[in-house]
C-alpha cells in the first residue's frame, strides 16, 4: 500500500494552482487505482468506516456498531500509524461518490495528503488517534452522545460531558423530553450517529468530533437515541418542563367572579364571548359553570315561592327569559368555533409534518450526492423553508427534529472543501444566538409571566433551528442562553409557589363547608316548614362556598362535584316530597292489567310453540314491572297466573296424547313390517300383483308418522321396492315408474321433504348427463375401429354398452318426471 503519511509537502506544492474540484477528482482516481490491492484484506474492509458510511447513505438507516476494540489511548505508536492510514484510505476508496475528508480542526497525520489536495485552511496537526472514528470505537459509546462541535478531549480534558442540546431544547419546548442543565449546545445534532467512548474506561474519554462524523451513518429518526443519563440538573429539567407546559400555564391568573350576581355574570359572560379566544376558554367555562349554578338556585327559589302560594310543584314552569336564550346561543357558537379551530390546527400540523418529511428526503438526497457549487444554496433553501414551517404533531416532532439535525451535521461535516463557508455560517449563527440570548434576558422584566413563558418557548424553538457556532463559543453561548431561561423559570416557580399556598388554604375552608353540606344529603321530613328552614341554611352555605377562592387543580373537580352533588341531592329529595308516591303504582297496575288481557287472549290458542314463547315473554315482562296497590296485587296475580296455566295444561295434554298415538302406530307398523317381510320370502312361489302392492302401501301410509324419527319407515319402503320388482304383470318400464313414485312418497314421509326431493332431482340429472357423455364417448371410439375381424367383435360389444346406457337414461328420465310432478 502506498504510504500517505509523508506526501503532504509535495501535494501542497503541486496542487496549489488546481481547483478544489479538480484536486478531489484526481485524488479519488489515485485512491481507486489502489482499490484492488486494498480489497485483498477483508478484515480491513469490514472495519472501514467508509464502508459503513456508504451503506448507511444508500439505505437511509443506522448500521449498529461492531464489537469494541481498544480506544485511542490504548493503541501503540506503531499500531496507531498503520490503523490511521488504513482507515483513511479505505474510507475514501470505498465511497468515491461521497468523499469524507476531515475538517481543519481535527486534521490527522494519516489524511494530511488528502487535506493538502483539497486546500483546507492550514492548522497545527494534532494526534491522529484523537480523530479515529471506527465502528469499534462506536461500539463502546455510552448513551450520552458527543456533540457535533465538541472539542477533542485528547487536546482539551475540560471538554464538557452532559446531555445533548436536543434534550435541553426539547425539554423547554416539549414537557416529555429531558432537560439537562449543563448540556453542550450542538450535542443533539449527531445523537445516534457518533457515540463517545465509554466513560468508565481508565483512559481519557474520546468524544467524536463533527469531522469524525463523516465516517458515520445517516441515521433514521427512530434510531437516534435520546440521552439516558440523569445528571445533577434533573430537578432543573423538570422545572423547565413545567415552565413550558401549555396546558399547565395556559391560564395562571384566574379571576374570581363568585361575588357577582346572576345578572352581572350574564353580562360579563356575554361580553367575554364576543372577544374570547383560545386563551380565554377556561375562564369562559368557569364563568358559565357559576352562571348555571346561580340559575339553578334562582329556579329553586322561584319554585319555593310558587309552592308557598299554595300551588302544586307539578304546575311549576321556570322561564329564564330571552337574555338567557341569547347567552346560550352565544356560548354554543363559542364552543363550535373553538372546536373548529382545534381541528384546523391538527390538520395543519399533519400537513407541516408531511412537508418536513419531504424536506428531509431532499436533504438526505443532498447529503448522499456529490458536492456541487449549488449545494450550499440548496441547503440554505431547505433550512429557510424548515424554519418557516409551523408546528407538527407531538408524536412526530422529535423524530423529525433528530433526523433533520443529524442530516445537517453530516452535510456540514462531510463538506470540508467548503470549510470557509461553514465557518462563515457558524459566525452568523453565533450572532443570531447572541441576539436570542439578549431577547431571553429581556424576558426577566416582562410583567406578564404567561407572555414571558410563551416568548421563551418561541426562543427555544428558534434556537433549535439555528445551526452550529464556532467551537470556542459553543459552551459559553449555550450557558448564557440557559441562564436567561432559568431566571424566567425562577419567576414562574415563585409565582406558582405563592398561588399553591393560597389554594391550600382555600381547600381547607371548602373541605369544612363540604362536610356541613353533605349532612343534608340524607335529610328527610314530612313537614313543609322543616324543608323551608333547611333550604335557608343551604343557601347560606352556598354563599360562603362562592366567597372562597380557587383550590388546587388536582382536587378542584373532586371537591366541586361532591359539593354540588350534595346540594342537588337535597333539592331532589325536597321535590320528591311534594309528589304522589302512588302514581307509579297506578302506572304499574295499568301495565299488568294489559299483560293479563294478552295472556287471556293466548290461552285458547292451538299454535303451541309460538304461543308458548309469547307467554314466556309476558312472564318475563311481568317480573320487570314494579309493585301495584296492595288491594289489587293478589287478585291481579291470580288472573295472570290462571291464564298462563290454562294454556300450558292444554299443551301438556296434547303432547301426551300425541305420544300415545305414536306409540300405538309404532306397534302396528312393526306388525305390518313383519307381515311384509314374510310375504317377500314367498315371492318365488307366489308372485305378487299390483293390487296387492297398492293395498300394502296404502295400509302403511294410513298410520300416523313421526316425520322420520322411526327408521322402520325406510326398511318398509325398501321391502316394497323388492315387492314391485317381483310383479310379473308389470313391464320393466312400469316397474321403474312405480318405484320412482314410491321413492317420492318415501321422501314426502320424512323431514325436509322438499329439500330431499330437490336433491334427488339434481342427482338424477347428473346421472343422465354422465350416461349421455359415456354414450358419446363410445360412439366416437367405434368410428376408429377398422374392418378387421376383431374390430367387428369390439364394435358389437360397444353397441351393447350403448344400448344399456340408453335404457338406463330412459329409466332415470321416468324417475325425474315422477319427482318433478310430485
Amino acid at each position: 500500500m502506498v504510504d500517505t503519511t509523508n506526501n503532504t509537502a509535495e501535494n501542497q506544492a503541486d496542487d496549489a494552482a488546481e481547483s478544489p474540484q479538480r484536486i478531489l477528482e484526481r485524488r479519488l482516481a489515485e485512491l481507486n487505482a489502489r482499490k484492488p490491492e486494498e480489497q485483498t484484506r477483508p478484515d480491513e474492509d469490514l472495519n472501514s468506516t467508509g464502508n459503513i458510511m456508504g451503506g448507511a447513505v444508500a439505505m437511509h438507516e443506522v448500521i449498529p456498531p461492531t464489537p469494541a476494540v481498544p480506544v485511542a489511548g490504548e493503541i501503540t505508536p506503531d499500531e496507531s500509524a498503520v490503523t490511521t492510514s488504513t482507515t483513511s484510505s479505505d474510507a475514501l476508496s470505498q465511497t468515491p461518490a461521497n468523499p469524507e475528508v476531515s475538517t481543519a480542526q481535527n486534521t490527522t497525520t494519516a489524511t494530511a495528503g488528502v487535506e493538502a489536495d483539497l486546500a483546507t485552511p492550514a492548522t497545527p496537526a494534532v494526534d491522529n488517534t484523537a480523530n479515529i472514528s471506527t465502528p469499534e470505537s462506536l461500539g463502546n459509546a455510552p448513551a450520552a452522545l458527543s456533540s457535533p462541535e465538541t472539542e477533542n478531549p485528547v487536546l482539551n480534558h475540560n471538554a464538557p460531558e452532559g446531555p445533548t442540546t436536543a434534550e435541553v431544547a426539547e425539554s423547554v419546548a416539549q414537557p416529555e423530553t429531558n432537560f439537562q442543565r449543563n448540556a453542550p449546545e450542538e450535542n443533539l445534532s449527531t445523537a445516534g450517529v457518533i457515540p463517545a467512548v465509554n466513560p468508565g474506561s481508565q483512559e481519557n474519554p474520546v468524544n467524536a468530533t463533527p469531522e469524525a462524523a463523516t465516517s458515520g451513518n445517516i441515521p433514521a429518526a427512530e434510531n437516534i437515541p435520546a440521552g439516558e443519563n440523569i445528571t445533577a440538573g434533573e430537578s432543573t429539567r423538570q422545572e423547565h418542563e413545567m415552565l413550558l407546559d401549555d396546558e399547565h400555564h395556559e391560564e395562571i391568573v384566574d379571576t374570581d367572579f363568585s361575588n357577582l350576581n346572576i345578572t352581572e355574570l350574564r353580562q360579563k359572560l356575554k361580553q367575554l364571548l364576543k372577544t374570547a379566544g383560545r386563551q380565554e376558554s377556561r375562564q369562559v367555562s368557569e364563568l358559565y359553570r357559576q352562571y348555571e349554578a346561580k340559575l339553578a338556585v334562582e329556579k329553586a327559589e322561584a319554585l319555593d315561592r310558587f309552592m308557598a302560594e299554595g300551588s302544586s310543584a307539578d304546575d311549576f314552569e321556570f322561564q329564564p327569559g330571552f337574555e338567557h336564550q341569547e347567552l346560550e346561543k352565544a356560548y354554543f357558537q363559542f364552543r363550535e368555533n373553538r372546536s373548529r379551530e382545534q381541528r384546523n390546527d391538527e390538520e395543519q400540523k399533519v400537513k407541516n409534518a408531511k412537508r418536513k418529511q419531504e424536506l428531509l428526503d431532499e436533504l438526505r438526497e443532498l447529503v448522499e450526492s456529490p458536492e456541487t457549487k449549488s449545494s450550499g444554496d440548496k441547503i440554505r433553501q431547505i433550512q429557510t423553508e424548515w424554519k418557516a414551517i409551523g408546528p407538527v404533531p407531538p408524536a412526530d416532532s422529535k423524530q423529525l427534529w433528530n433526523s433533520y439535525h443529524a442530516l445537517l451535521d453530516i452535510f456540514y461535516n462531510n463538506r470540508s472543501i467548503f470549510y470557509e463557508l461553514k465557518e462563515l455560517d457558524r459566525r452568523k449563527n453565533l450572532q443570531h444566538k447572541i441576539h436570542l440570548c439578549e431577547r431571553a434576558e429581556a424576558l426577566v422584566n416582562q410583567p406578564s409571566i404567561n407572555t414571558a413563558l410563551q416568548e421563551l418557548r418561541k426562543l427555544h424553538e428558534e434556537w433549535k433551528n439555528v445551526g452550529p457556532v464556532p467551537n470556542d463559543q459553543r459552551d459559553a453561548i449555550w450557558e448564557r442562553f440557559i441562564q436567561a431561561s432559568e431566571k424566567v423559570h425562577a419567576r414562574k416557580k415563585e409565582f406558582i409557589s405563592e398561588r399553591k399556598a393560597q389554594e391550600q388554604e382555600n381547600l381547607i375552608k371548602k373541605t369544612a363547608l363540604l362536610d356541613r353540606m353533605e349532612a343534608f344529603q340524607s335529610f328527610g321530613t314530612d313537614r313543609i316548614n322543616d324543608w323551608r328552614d333547611k333550604t335557608d341554611e343551604i343557601q347560606k352555605l352556598k354563599e360562603e362556598w362562592d366567597s372562597v377562592g380557587l383550590v388546587p387543580k388536582e382536587r378542584a373537580d373532586e371537591i366541586n362535584k361532591r359539593f354540588w352533588s350534595s346540594y342537588k341531592a337535597f333539592f331532589n329529595h325536597k321535590n320528591a316530597f311534594f309528589k304522589n308516591l302512588d302514581e307509579q303504582k297506578m302506572q304499574n297496575l295499568r301495565l299488568k292489567t294489559e299483560l293479563c288481557e294478552q295472556a287471556e287472549t293466548l290461552r285458547d290458542s292451538t299454535d303451541w310453540d309460538e304461543t308458548k314463547e309469547k307467554l314466556i315473554q309476558l312472564q318475563k315482562k311481568w317480573k320487570t314491572i314494579g309493585r301495584v296497590p296492595d288491594k289489587y296485587s293478589d287478585k291481579l296475580w291470580q288472573r295472570f297466573r290462571s291464564a298462563c296455566n290454562e294454556f300450558f295444561d292444554r299443551k301438556q295434554n296434547q303432547v301426551q296424547q300425541r305420544e300415545n298415538e305414536l306409540n300405538q302406530a309404532s306397534q302396528i307398523k312393526q306388525t305390518y313390517f313383519e307381515e311384509l317381510a314374510s310375504r317377500i320370502t314367498l315371492l318365488n312361489t307366489e308372485p305378487g300383483s299390483y293390487e296387492e302392492y297398492e293395498q300394502l302401501r296404502n295400509r302403511w301410509l294410513g298410520l300416523p308418522s313421526n316425520k322420520g324419527t322411526n327408521r322402520l319407515d325406510d326398511k318398509y319402503f325398501d321391502l316394497l321396492e323388492k315387492f314391485v320388482n317381483s310383479i310379473i304383470d308389470l313391464t320393466t318400464e312400469e316397474k321403474d315408474a312405480v318405484v320412482a313414485e314410491l321413492q317420492v312418497t318415501r321422501f314426502k314421509q320424512g323431514p325436509d321433504a322438499s329439500s330431499r326431493i330437490q336433491q334427488k332431482e339434481q342427482a338424477i340429472r347428473r346421472d343422465i348427463s354422465q350416461l349421455e357423455n359415456d354414450i358419446r364417448t363410445l360412439k366416437t371410439n367405434i368410428e376408429f375401429f377398422g374392418r378387421s375381424k376383431n374390430a367387428e367383435k369390439l364394435r358389437e360389444e360397444y353397441q351393447a354398452r350403448i344400448a344399456e346406457a340408453d335404457h338406463r337414461i330412459q329409466v332415470l328420465q321416468r324417475q325425474l318426471y315422477a319427482f318433478r310432478n310430485s
